[in-house]
């Protein structure tokens, strides 16, 4: 069995992933008031709200397959899985229930 990779391995050798995941976090939080307080039409409100979903899937693309590829080679920790399913759930989870909500 393949030793767990240590958190220190895991940010140095991963940062790009870790900094997309997170970034889109910030830009998420930015974005949603700014959309709320511009009053768009509700067509405008889906648009931008598709808008960023879709840089959502893009910024979290590298920590799936980061945490994809060392879940199954036996490298990751099942806390250190649990921590990244954490951060890809905060930041894909939220957008979708909130795209989901909107076409309800």
């Amino acid at each position: 069995m393949h030793e767990p990779i240590s958190a220190e391995e895991f940010f140095h050798e991963h940062l790009l992933a870790i900094v997309s995941s997170c970034l889109f976090i910030g830009v998420f939080v930015v974005s949603v008031p700014i959309i709320y307080f511009v009053n768009l039409t509700p067509d405008g409100e889906l648009f931008f709200f598709s808008l960023l979903f879709g840089i959502c899937h893009l910024a979290n693309w590298p920590m799936f397959r980061v945490r994809s590829r060392l879940w199954f080679k036996g490298k990751l920790s099942p806390y250190a899985a649990m921590i990244t399913t954490a951060l890809l759930a905060g930041s894909f989870g939220i957008p979708f229930i909130l795209l989901v909500d909107m076409l309800q």
